[in-house]
């Protein structure tokens, strides 16, 4: 059963893909990044959801490979797209040099950890969840911390895209996630299907951007460039 809600979860990431690129129009070259970001994420439910067809080898360790790549560079570069989707709706402070700069050394120092935690100290074993086969980190102890620090930070994004300008929708995706993050350690999917929410919520920012209105949010959101 694991596997198959990892393969929907995967299919439904490509359909939000799907989505992020009929938004370029609107949004532009971002829309492009979040694709590509989708098209990872897609792949990571993937390759847990085939784990059972191929079994424990060699195989199947060339494809989780790429699944700690993922994580470790993509969880963090979406604190970059969400600020700038923030700015774009209207909150100015985000465009600030000193905050655009200051951001992106926060995401710089998470990639790096999560490279030097999850690749380059790795020392991947096979793990079962459920019906679904993966190789794990036996090195890691507890939740990644990148992935923790970007959570929280796209929370604070999405509490002032609600505050400033009446966008709540990043906001509910963050906590979502949050929520997920922590039941994911005892249930795999239950993780996964926290990513989908919150990447359907970053589409969802960016379809406000491309001044596409959406239930919940202020008449004066969308439409900014």
């Amino acid at each position: 059963m694991t596997s198959l809600i990892m393969a929907a979860i995967g299919v439904a990431m490509l359909g939000l893909c799907i989505v992020a690129v009929r938004l370029r129009a609107r949004v532009g070259g971002l829309a492009v990044v979040v694709a590509a970001i989708l098209v990872g994420l897609a792949y990571d439910n993937v390759a847990v959801a085939i784990g059972r067809l191929i079994g424990y080898g060699d195989v199947l360790l060339a494809i989780n490979l790429p699944r700690f790549w993922i994580h470790a560079i993509v969880t963090p570069l979406l604190i970059v797209v969400a600020g700038v989707l923030v700015g774009r709706l209207g909150v100015t402070q985000i465009r600030d040099r000193n905050i655009a700069l200051a951001g992106w050394a926060l995401v710089a120092m998470l990639i790096a950890i999560g490279v030097v935690e999850d690749i380059v100290r790795a020392r991947l074993v096979p793990e079962d969840a459920g019906d679904a086969l993966r190789y794990v980190n036996a090195q890691a102890q507890g939740p990644p911390l990148p992935a923790i620090i970007t959570i929280l930070a796209l929370i604070v994004l999405g509490v002032m895209a609600w505050r400033r300008v009446g966008f709540p929708w990043l906001f509910i995706g963050a906590i979502v996630m949050l929520i997920a993050a922590a039941a994911g350690s005892a249930v795999l999917w239950i993780g996964n299907l926290g990513e989908l929410v919150l990447l359907a919520a970053v589409v969802a920012t960016m379809a406000a951007v491309g001044g596409v209105r959406l239930p919940l949010t202020s008449a004066t959101v969308g439409g900014a460039r």
